[in-house]
């Protein structure tokens, strides 16, 4: 598990420094991204796969927001290389593979999976950050 939560580190890490992020920055960029997979190699047993991406992404979301405030930064920031490590690439290679080989039923099958885990991490990320920006609103009104 620290090997595979090191191997989100240095995706997440590997992003944000060609998005050139901040070098002060790179190492919570990194963080968010250990974060996100690491919840996702946990939930994933328990909530399968697309449920282990959706509750990832709102993770790195919730916790890309903390950071922004904390560190001073935009979201995206943290946000992008934060759910790098989530995205399909291998499965929407493979659907592209199946095609090719004209492997239809299987193409299909991971075309959908595929649609799913990127509406996983993209449903994730509205969420949280819809949660997160009307907290922070209804906290500002009060005041």
């Amino acid at each position: 598990m620290l090997i595979q939560a090191l191997i989100g580190f240095l995706g997440a890490v590997t992003f944000a420094y060609i998005y050139r992020v901040p070098k002060d920055q790179l190492f919570w960029a990194g963080a968010a991204g250990a974060l996100g997979w690491t919840i996702c190699l946990v939930t994933r047993d328990v909530w399968g796969e697309i449920g282990g991406v959706f509750l990832a992404a709102t993770s790195v979301a919730l916790i890309s927001e903390v950071l922004a405030r904390r560190r001073r930064q935009p979201v995206l920031v943290f946000l992008i290389p934060g759910v790098i490590p989530l995205v399909p690439g291998a499965k929407a290679y493979l659907t592209m593979l199946s095609f090719l080989r004209q492997d239809y039923s299987e193409a299909i099958v991971l075309l959908v999976s595929t649609i799913m885990l990127a509406g996983a991490v993209a449903a994730g990320i509205i969420i949280a950050s819809s949660v997160f920006r009307t907290y922070s609103r209804a906290k500002h009104v009060r005041r």
